[in-house]
């Protein structure tokens, strides 16, 4: 009976929120199989170090397959009563994979909770959303992590506000989080949190049908940025009697990203069309919200003299560049490069031979569209790795300097 009281008041909301807005339900199933050539998971980042002629490197010495459906996903669509002239809408979104949460693949995860409010010539997005500049405009990978490395894009809370001057031409501005705020690793005790100046963002862009179209891909230009600040505090460890000692450091990253449609799709058929699409990157200190996966590594910052406290950050610059060309309407080709590198000064290369120093990866992928809810995919990835010094032990080096791992991916999609 008691069940039943609490049963009917629920029951009662649910039908006056399907009555009362515009509820979608949408998402798909996804299945990976792959094989590595090294031992690593299905979300490579960086290639393991090469085995050196005194120690063996395990994730150099042996491959392995996998296979997982974590990257399956939920969303709903909801469009809610106007407000102040504005059409609203809100998304949410989640996947089975885990990680953000601190839990193993099949945990599920928050990716997307933002607000929309859309005028005839502004947009106000808030919540937890794709950054709003930088990131390639159409990346066409098989796997989420596939190509994260170079500024592929994270989801961060964030308030964005577009402005369209005129059809083409729009500006953004708005804070995003200095940090990651999920996890168990940074939240609110994190230096760029700390530093209690919020992150800031800014794109001026150009969007055009002038070259046509291919699909929704048309010719957009985007001119954008990142700054925020860090307070690097000495180590718990560390502190003494006097109490802790920090140093503020700027983060900030400026990124170009492009769209060009060089044959456009005719008669909304995409047989033998090409776009080319990509970004070019540079800037300092971004490990807060692990722009370039993955963060600690390489992209934050360090103390470069532990006696004066006085910290450092390297800078990094790279891009990312995608051809996309379509056989067919239904058959497309993908081929990607990314390039990341780091400027370390020679103290601080010896001081630090195990972070990144460059990377660069290749993938060649061929995508088809069975039917509108089915689609499979191929994909060969090569990823490079060069670290700062190669490890030694007693005079001997243990580990080469580079590593190199080759992944071969299979994917089915059924979309809902």
């Amino acid at each position: 009976m008691l069940a039943l009281f609490f049963l009917i008041p629920a029951l009662g909301n649910a039908g006056n929120v399907s009555s009362r807005y515009d509820v979608t339900f949408g998402g798909y199933v996804k299945y990976d199989f792959g094989y590595n050539t090294q031992n690593q998971s299905s979300d490579i980042a960086v290639a393991r170090r090469e085995s050196g002629p005194y120690i063996k490197n395990l994730a150099d010495e042996y491959g392995n397959t996998y296979q997982t459906a974590a990257e399956t996903r939920f969303n709903f669509l909801v469009k809610g009563p106007e407000l102040w002239g504005a059409k609203t809408s809100a998304f949410i979104e989640g996947d089975f994979r885990g990680v953000s949460t601190g839990n193993s693949y099949g945990g599920f995860q928050l990716r997307h909770a933002f607000m929309n409010l859309k005028w005839q010539s502004a947009d106000l997005m808030i919540g937890q959303n794709w950054q709003q500049w930088g990131m390639p405009y159409y990346p066409a990978m098989i796997s989420l992590q596939d190509f994260a490395q170079y500024l592929k894009g994270i989801r961060t809370p964030q308030i964005a506000f577009r402005y369209f001057f005129t059809k083409e031409f729009n500006v953004m501005a708005g804070l995003t989080s200095a940090t990651t705020w999920y996890g168990a690793v940074r939240q609110h005790n994190d230096d760029y949190a700390r530093s209690s100046w919020p992150g800031l963002q800014g794109e001026i862009a150009y969007w055009s049908d002038r070259c046509g179209r291919i699909g929704p891909n048309n010719l957009k230009f985007g001119l954008g940025g990142y700054y925020g600040k860090e307070k690097k505090i000495t180590p718990a460890a560390a502190a003494s009697s006097t109490g802790y000692h920090d140093d503020t450091l700027d983060a900030w990253l400026t990124a170009f990203r492009y769209s060009i449609p060089i044959i456009p799709e005719k008669q909304s058929n995409k047989a033998m069309a090409l776009l080319l699409n990509g970004n070019f990157f540079y800037g300092q200190n971004v490990a807060g919200n692990n722009w370039f996966y993955p963060g600690g590594a390489s992209n934050g910052s360090y103390w470069r003299n532990q006696t004066t406290y006085e910290g450092a950050a390297p800078t990094v610059f790279g891009l990312y560049t995608q051809a996309s060309f379509w056989f067919t309407n239904n058959l497309w080709m993908n081929t990607m490069y990314g390039y990341l590198k780091y400027n370390y000064s020679a103290v601080t290369r010896d001081a630090m031979p195990n972070n990144v120093n460059m990377m660069q990866t290749y993938a060649l992928n061929l995508l088809w569209d069975a039917n509108p809810s089915v689609r499979f995919g191929l994909q060969w990835m090569n990823i490079f790795t060069g670290y700062n010094y190669a490890t030694v032990a007693n005079g001997k080096y243990n580990n080469d300097r580079t590593g190199v791992v080759n992944q071969f991916k299979f994917a089915a999609w059924y979309f809902f």
